[in-house]
């Protein structure tokens, strides 16, 4: 076999593996499947599952994780010191333990990519160290900014209390080593590249020349709906005398406020002209809550209840796993999406939502992608918008929602399988494959 022939071997550095299931580690998921086809061999290389929250274990994740996967798991440095100011996230703990486990897999000279997927940002910095020690060219993929501008300067996307200032500069200088040094970028939002490209005009990094970057959407897998449909337990929840049951799982809180308070609006005045359409459903709204207790406040149902709506909307703040999720989603009649005050979010679990079949409401950034792909394919779902000044009027948005609880009522099913297929786990496989030759032959 020639060298142009041979297998090329990838490094994917996540946030967690098996059996934990975090929604950042998706992409290195459905990598795993089917990167493998296009000629790309796969290890990963993560913090062990006890090193993260214990509530995103899957009690049976085997059939979500491919198999014969080599995974080399590390645990953390001084964990008792980091809990005791108040650090209870696992990126900085496991930094050098990453560091050194990698350097050692990378000192075999076995690997010619490293791919980092997570949004456990600060393991980015590792790239920009083992390129310039062992010569292997690394790639970022941006779920999420790292850093981003606001009024007063670029600062971190994650805040923590007392330490937010000292980790927005830490952010802002590590982001830059990082993007000096990447060979190439990838982000779920085209939005993110543009963000980068701004920043770094005047360094002009090779990551961001035309063919080094890709915007490539999170995918699913078929197999995964699959799988879980063909094991659905009866679990649906009590809903008394309503008849249709809508669903949504993941976060909630002030930052999905704006998107739900739309929805729940349109919902109202829709009562006032028909009252037995919208009698008719009950809300139900899962995980909602990163560390809720029980007398913990629940923060999307207080909207419903102000805004006239209450009697049909649960919230179920406490964690679920990523299977449940999925249970839901199938066992539901129609499936809301809610999206946050940030012009390049793209929901993980669009494709995923929409390929279930089931009637889809979104509520979204009108300048975001998600929005975009909603308006341009219409038989994805249904979408009402806000943005940063404004909200689509509720007069606008009544006869949206008006069709899509028609639709629930009606129990339509969706093939939008044509529509998806740009966006299924072999295409998104494709596209990682390509980027990776382009970085590779130039590197």
């Amino acid at each position: 076999m020639s060298a142009s022939a041979r297998r090329r071997r990838v490094l994917l550095v996540v946030g967690a593996w098996r059996p934990a299931m975090i929604a950042d580690m998706q992409r290195a998921r459905l990598l795993a499947w089917e990167l493998p086809a296009q000629g790309w061999d796969v290890e990963v290389l993560s913090p062990r599952a006890s090193e993260i929250r214990q509530d995103v274990i899957e009690p049976d994740a085997d059939a979500f994780f491919a198999p014969d996967i080599p995974a080399h798991e590390v645990g953390s440095l001084a964990r008792g010191a980091f809990e005791a100011i108040g650090s209870t996230q696992h990126a900085w703990r496991t930094l050098l333990p990453l560091w050194r486990r990698g350097s050692e897999l990378l000192r075999d000279r076995r690997f010619d990519l490293v791919y980092f997927t997570s949004t456990a940002f600060s393991h980015f910095s590792l790239g920009a160290h083992w390129v310039r020690r062992y010569g292997v060219p690394f790639v970022l993929d941006f779920h999420d900014p790292w850093v981003v501008e606001r009024r007063s300067g670029p600062v971190s996307w994650r805040k923590s209390g007392w330490r937010s200032r000292m980790n927005d500069r830490l952010a802002e200088r590590m982001e830059r080593s990082a993007i000096g040094a990447a060979a190439g970028v990838v982000a779920v939002s085209p939005t993110y590249i543009e963000m980068l490209k701004s920043r770094y005009a005047s360094a002009a990094p090779r990551c961001l020349s035309p063919d080094r970057h890709a915007v490539i959407p999170f995918g699913a897998r078929e197999a995964e709906l699959a799988e879980t449909a063909a094991h659905l337990p009866s679990r649906k929840c009590d809903v008394g005398q309503r008849s249709y049951v809508l669903r949504y799982t993941g976060a909630g809180g002030r930052i999905m406020a704006r998107s739900f308070t739309l929805i729940c609006k349109a919902l109202a005045a829709l009562r006032e002209s028909d009252r037995t359409l919208v009698d008719s459903v009950r809300i139900e709204l899962y995980g909602t809550m990163y560390g809720w207790k029980p007398g913990d406040p629940r923060l999307l149902e207080a909207i419903a209840t102000d805004s006239g709506v209450g009697d049909i909307v649960r919230e179920h703040p406490g964690r679920v796993t990523y299977r449940r999720s999925l249970e839901l989603l199938l066992d539901s009649d129609g499936a809301l999406i809610l999206g946050v005050d940030d012009a390049g979010y793209t929901p993980s679990k669009l494709v995923a939502y929409a390929l279930s079949g089931k009637p889809l409401l979104a509520s979204l950034r009108r300048d975001g992608p998600a929005h975009a792909s909603l308006v341009l394919h219409p038989g994805l779902g249904h979408s009402l918008w806000f943005d940063r000044a404004a909200e689509m009027p509720v007069g606008e948005a009544l006869p949206i929602v008006r069709r899509y609880l028609e639709e629930v009522a009606a129990k339509v099913s969706f093939d939008r399988r044509p529509l998806l297929e740009p966006f299924l786990a072999p295409r998104m496989a494709s596209l990682h494959a390509a980027l990776f030759d382009a970085c590779l032959s130039g590197s």
